[in-house]
């Protein structure tokens, strides 16, 4: 086999990533352990109100995104195109919707049913406008390039890139809040809302740049034709797209992380850096978070090496899950008294190397399964399929936030606000198990984690016939004839 053809250029690349920089500055507001947060200490929701209102949102997202998803699969505009347009018109409402989500207009509890409404309207509105962006974005890289390789290469730098943006003001973003908060002597729901102008608003204009990703994958029309019931019936035969989603699902068990803050703030003195203790439960969670995830930008980095010493991606997804447990039980044992905490967050960060490479592996993992049923049925289907990660995706992160604001409410918390001294005030309950839950629940997670994993079965010989038959049969020439699709249609090779 010759050399294989490059098709995007550094242009593209580079407006692409800096689109999907401008989505992460939205999300990192919403899909991180601070919403969780921001609606029970600061909009001052009930914990079990929080914990059901989560749950309840992503059982909304995973209706609505295969429904979006398959809309966009079966629907193309007069050029071919299936998801640029939409890149187009979606920053917008995301953006709008962004800032009205983060509107605390009352923390009245005689007004809650009144909230409760307000909020609920303004997800739905935010989630279905986020949803069709972001299934076109992580959709049309499996369309950008016929070459694997290269669109697994495009697919790293972009999320790596697209991560660090996230990681770095999901981290950071709450410290500064704080800190304004107290220095400014404003609300934290005003500083809240300012910073959601700039960056849920800000970010929404930016990610318009992921519209210059250009669709060179298409396919002739007439054979995407077909009703939602069947393109649900392509979705449930593609195996390996399946085993991963279930992974990911098992990952919401992991919902010690949702629950950083408040361990920081009911349980460790204020003054612990030795301060005044003006940077706060959100600081000190900030550093944690910075210690422990900081060191996954290299797994990032390494994350196409990891890929070739271990023989795909799958296998890379299973080392991370083995080293996040035996990290996590070691860093339990040595416990969070006095300096020790140093020490658990420094193992847990060590642990954390190649866990950036999680979301480059499962992306690839998705873009290959993209191909494989176009090989196997003659059907591509970029919309449904990346519509089952954005939807799982943020099902995961309902079911841990839901799950951890549950918990909350069992261990008896209610939020304390504007009190000298944190420590002391929560159950004893609560006391006795926010360190198993914070350290512990993602080592459980990662053991259910690695379970479907064992029976995903796509080898890089495989890969490799999949991607050279596809290039044959959008030229018009003979295939190797393994495939279901071409022994229906005699487009095999006369041997």
């Amino acid at each position: 086999m010759g050399e294989v053809k490059n098709y995007i250029g550094k242009k593209e690349k580079n407006n692409f990533v800096l689109g999907l920089c401008g989505q992460n500055m939205v999300y990192s507001l919403i899909g991180a352990q601070f919403f969780n947060y921001f609606l029970t200490d600061i909009a001052l929701f009930p914990a079990i109100v929080v914990s059901v209102l989560l749950i309840a949102m992503k059982v909304w997202d995973g209706v609505n995104d295969p429904i979006v998803g398959s809309y966009i699969d079966k629907h193309s505009f007069k050029n071919g195109e299936k998801m640029r347009p939409f890149l187009k018109y979606t920053p917008l409402p995301v953006g709008v919707f962004t800032v009205l989500l983060f509107l605390v207009f009352s923390t009245n509890e005689d007004l809650l049913w009144l909230r409760i409404a307000y909020f609920v309207i303004m997800y739905i509105c935010w989630d279905l406008a986020y949803t069709v962006q972001d299934v076109c974005i992580w959709g049309i890289t499996a369309a950008v390039s016929p070459n694997s390789s290269e669109r697994d290469r495009f697919v790293q730098w972009a999320r790596t890139i697209g991560s660090c943006v996230y990681l770095s003001l999901s981290t950071v973003i709450p410290m500064v809040l704080e800190m304004i908060a107290n220095a400014k002597g404003v609300s934290m729901a005003f500083v809240t809302f300012v910073f959601a102008l700039i960056f849920g608003l800000g970010g929404a204009m930016i990610s318009y740049r992921c519209s210059y990703a250009q669709e060179r994958v298409q396919v002739n029309q007439q054979e995407q034709q077909g009703s939602m019931v069947e393109s649900f019936a392509l979705l449930f035969k593609n195996k390996m797209l399946l085993l991963v989603t279930l992974a990911n699902l098992f990952g919401a068990l992991g919902f010690g992380a949702s629950m950083v803050t408040y361990f920081f703030k009911y349980e460790i003195p204020a003054d612990f850096l030795g301060g005044s203790g003006i940077i706060g439960a959100l600081g000190l969670s900030t550093i944690y978070f910075i210690i422990t995830g900081l060191p996954g930008f290299i797994g990032m980095v390494c994350a196409d090496k990891l890929k070739k010493l271990l023989g795909g991606y799958v296998n890379v997804l299973i080392l991370i899950q083995v080293t996040n447990i035996i990290v996590r039980v070691i860093a339990f044992f040595v416990g969070f008294e006095g300096k020790n905490l140093w020490i658990s967050m420094i193992i847990i960060g060590i642990g954390s190397i190649p866990s950036g490479a999680v979301s480059i592996a499962q992306t690839s993992i998705f873009c290959d399964s993209i191909d494989y049923m176009e090989w196997k049925t003659g059907k591509r289907t970029e919309g449904i399929t990346f519509s089952m990660q954005t939807s799982f995706t943020k099902i995961s992160s309902g079911i841990t936030a839901g799950l951890a604001s549950f918990a909350l409410f069992l261990l008896g918390y209610k939020a304390v606000d504007n009190a000298e001294i944190y420590v002391g005030t929560q159950t004893a309950a609560f006391d006795t198990w926010i360190w198993f839950l914070v350290i512990l629940t993602p080592a459980i997670a990662s053991v259910f984690y690695i379970i479907p994993l064992l029976f995903v079965r796509y080898t890089k010989e495989k890969r490799a016939i999949v991607e050279s038959d596809l290039i044959a049969r959008r030229a018009g020439k003979p295939e190797s004839g393994l495939s279901p699709y071409a022994q229906r249609n005699n487009l095999q090779e006369n041997m």
